[in-house]
């Protein structure tokens, strides 16, 4: 599996820039801007397999994105209790990141509505007596 190794990438752009009047906005416009650059990388192909048309063999040219790209043999697997790094709500945004479910039991709620025992007219639960026959409700 390819995986990409942000926090190398991080770390070496960090190292090789200043933060000096930036704004976080500004800060990862130029790191995505500095991933997309184009770098010199070696070759690892012999030279009669190489594709590269351009006369650069044993170099190539690819985004510095590349360069952090690494091969794990072991599957990927997030678990949320395991990584640090999982934001966890807390104080007054904790109502709104609360984990909801997709589908919420059904709750037997109390209709609003009833129909009358004697004439069969729509009226409110709360009603004590039918306001068509006058009939008293239960």
């Amino acid at each position: 599996m390819k995986v990409f190794n942000g926090r190398m990438a991080a770390e070496q752009y960090m190292s090789t820039h200043t933060l000096t009047y930036s704004t976080p906005e500004m800060t990862l416009k130029k790191f995505a801007y500095w991933l997309g650059e184009l770098v010199d990388v070696g070759c690892n192909l012999e030279a009669n397999k190489c594709p590269n048309e351009d006369g650069l063999h044993p170099k190539h040219r690819v985004p510095r994105l590349m360069v952090f790209i690494e091969i794990k043999d072991i599957p990927f697997t997030p678990t949320a209790e395991e990584d640090e790094s999982v934001f966890k709500p807390s104080g007054a945004v904790t109502e709104f990141y609360k984990v909801r479910k997709l589908y919420p039991q059904a709750e037997e709620a109390t209709p609003e509505t009833k129909f009358c025992m004697e004439c069969g007219v729509k009226i409110k639960t709360t009603i004590k007596f039918c306001p068509q026959c006058g009939t008293e409700q239960q």
